[in-house]
């Protein structure tokens, strides 16, 4: 014999055995403060004793805000987006907003579901890390939000024609950081792993390092893979097995970094002596295992900060334009 489910606790039912009105009841959730305190105190009991939740995605309709900010990430397994999110998530509880998290998985179909159900739940600003770093990437749903009023905080990879907000990393300055680091080791033959050839992150990391390295060392080697470890460690053994190991590998971004250590450990090589890495980004944990890489450090606080500020910015004022943040990174020489 099926089991009847309890009937759900309604805002008709908590005035009923209140003795009070809907109107009330509603006032006692919405603004307590203009309830007698006696009244509340019979309300909020009653609502208690019955598992009455306020039904927000209704309230949210009504007064078209639900002090709700979406993030999207790529790959939160990424130490760096992971780290973000909860950063990003803290903040907006500082300033009165929950957020809505979501992993695209680096799929363009799982992007446009998690950006169309953001809209349905009413969220006031969407904070995203699009799946791809091709800063020609322009994802169809972009109009679609700024059509629906809904701004869009750019983080980590920019967008051309995008008409959004972002903080970014100024990728530039790493490569020209972390070439300067390397002249200064005396280092003579680098080989660069690298991101995508077209992604823009990519390229200007590349650009800074080969703008500080040039005429100062005798081979600066690039080779092209993308920002993950398994991609990495391919192309890194495959170097490996038909070159003699460089003065330094440089990673160019933690999981790529991950790559190389991997390659160079099935190669039989000692890190940081038979072969040295720089990475532009922490590889998280690396001192547990002894291995003291010099890095470009990247400041997720002020990421954070500045992302959850210029959503909030632009929610409350659509008249706020769209801003850019660049936040430079800060070398840490292990």
């Amino acid at each position: 014999m099926a089991v009847e489910r309890p009937q759900k606790a309604t805002l008709e039912s908590v005035a009923t055995l209140a003795n009070v009105s809907k109107i009330t009841v509603s006032r006692a959730f919405s603004q307590p403060d203009k309830v007698h305190p006696e009244t509340l105190r019979r309300i909020l009991s009653m609502a208690e004793s019955v598992g009455y939740v306020v039904n927000r995605a209704a309230r949210n309709l009504r007064t078209n805000t639900s002090k709700t900010i979406g993030i999207v990430n790529p790959d939160m397994t990424n130490p760096f987006f992971g780290t973000l999110t909860k950063l990003m998530t803290l903040e907006a509880q500082k300033a009165g907003y929950d957020t809505l998290a979501f992993d695209s998985y680096e799929s363009q179909m799982n992007e446009d579901r998690i950006i169309d159900k953001l809209i349905g739940y009413n969220v006031d600003a969407i904070i995203l890390s699009v799946l791809s770093s091709d800063r020609n990437y322009l994802p169809g749903y972009l109009k679609n939000l700024e059509k629906l009023g809904i701004p869009v905080i750019l983080v980590d990879r920019e967008l051309v024609g995008a008409d959004c907000s972002g903080v970014y990393i100024d990728n530039l300055d790493c490569g020209l950081q972390a070439g300067r680091y390397l002249i200064e080791q005396h280092c003579q033959k680098v080989v660069v792993v690298s991101g995508p050839d077209d992604s823009n992150v990519a390229r200007e990391r590349i650009t800074g390092l080969t703008a500080a390295l040039q005429g100062k060392v005798t081979s600066l080697d690039v080779i092209y893979a993308d920002f993950y470890m398994d991609a990495a460690l391919q192309v890194t053994s495959d170097y490996l097995s038909h070159h003699q190991a460089p003065d330094y590998f440089v990673g160019c971004n933690n999981q790529i970094s991950l790559g190389i250590i991997k390659a160079c450990m099935d190669h039989q090589l000692i890190l940081m002596k038979d072969v040295s890495l720089f990475s532009i980004d922490e590889v998280s944990y690396a001192s547990i295992y002894g291995f003291n890489f010099p890095y470009i450090s990247h400041d997720l606080y002020e990421i954070a900060w500045q992302a959850v500020g210029l959503a909030i910015r632009r929610a409350v004022d659509h008249n706020v334009k769209p801003g850019k943040v660049i936040v430079r990174g800060k070398l840490i020489a292990g």
